[in-house]
């Protein structure tokens, strides 16, 4: 009997003294949730579908997509943000993570301290569009229209980088009467554009980019680095005059505290499926650029620049944004 106890306290003792980094080493044994804080149809929405099919692949444990909307992301952030920090959790967010703490004295969370960067997936462009009804053919007819006759302008949310650099340049820039419509995704705004109501959009293009191809919206401008492959005939907005306006990204985190060995096994299998041409053109074909590899350290210093790029514009836009 007392051996029996003796055999029992080694072998308690020694699943003890099991490193931690071992819960790492068999991760994941069991399905990982993607929470989206916008409904179907915007960046993250479609980042987190084209990257679960390769999570799934890699890691060979299933990957599902949860779409909790609502307060410009902020719902979905706000949970994972609460979540276990084990790497079962993650949450897919586009700039909004970073503009929300800056615009609101109750977003939930912070950006830096609550999150940890597991990879960025891929940049996309934001789009100046209007109804087909609409007579304005470049952005210079829309300034000029815009001071004849009362309109509104949709956009991706409250906190979003498309509502943000829509305020700035209808309300700042071109200090116009316009009335800002924020929707709760690039998807139901892009849909409220094709009906004529409001008449301007200000978008992530993947909002709008099915509606210009069938002729229901007409994109005037993108704000991106460069004309994107798929729209050669459409300028950005720094062709345009606007060199300020900067695109938008989409990215992977994890709640703060998650194991450094989890986020690397994340990271890694992230990258492996963004490096595939397979995926490359399934961003492609949503007018979004797959990102180049990054570590999490690399990232989370590319989150903090973002920090301060977007609360600089937030202190000049001042007023414009109550």
């Amino acid at each position: 009997m007392n051996k029996i106890l003796l055999l029992s306290l080694v072998r308690a003792c020694l699943l003890l003294a099991v490193p931690a980094a071992f819960a790492s080493d068999v991760y994941p044994n069991k399905p990982i949730r993607l929470m989206v804080g916008f409904p179907p149809g915007g960046p993250a929405d479609i980042a987190a579908r084209i990257i679960a099919m390769g999570l799934q692949d890699i890691l060979k444990q299933n990957v599902v997509v949860e779409n909790r909307t609502g307060a410009g992301g902020n719902i979905a952030s706000q949970m994972v943000a609460q979540a276990p920090a084990d790497g079962y959790t993650l949450l897919v967010a586009t700039a909004s993570l970073t503009l929300n703490p800056l615009i609101s004295t109750n977003a939930g969370y912070d950006a830096i301290k609550d999150f940890v960067p597991v990879a960025l997936v891929a940049t996309q462009a934001n789009a100046l569009a209007v109804s087909a009804g609409v007579a304005a053919k470049t952005v210079s007819e829309l300034q000029g229209l815009i001071k004849t006759q009362k309109m509104a302008v949709a956009t991706s949310g409250v906190g979003t980088s498309s509502d943000l650099s829509a305020t700035n340049l209808f309300k700042v820039l071109w200090k116009s009467d316009v009335t800002m419509v924020p929707y709760r995704g690039a998807g139901p705004a892009g849909i409220a554009l094709a009906s004529g109501e409001p008449q301007i959009g200000f978008m992530t293009i993947t909002g709008v980019l099915p509606l210009h191809q069938q002729g229901k919206v007409r994109i005037l401008a993108v704000v991106n680095d460069k004309r994107l492959p798929g729209l050669p005939a459409i300028p950005t907005m720094a062709e345009a005059g606007y060199p300020e306006l900067t695109p938008s990204w989409t990215a992977v985190f994890a709640p703060a505290g998650t194991p450094p060995a989890v986020v690397k096994r994340l990271n890694d299998a992230t990258n492996a499926v963004m490096a595939t041409p397979e995926f490359k053109e399934k961003f492609t074909q949503q007018a979004m650029l797959a990102a180049d590899s990054r570590t999490p350290a690399q990232l989370q210093d590319y989150m903090r620049s973002e920090v301060q790029t977007w609360e600089r514009l937030v202190k000049a836009m001042g007023n414009s944004l109550k």
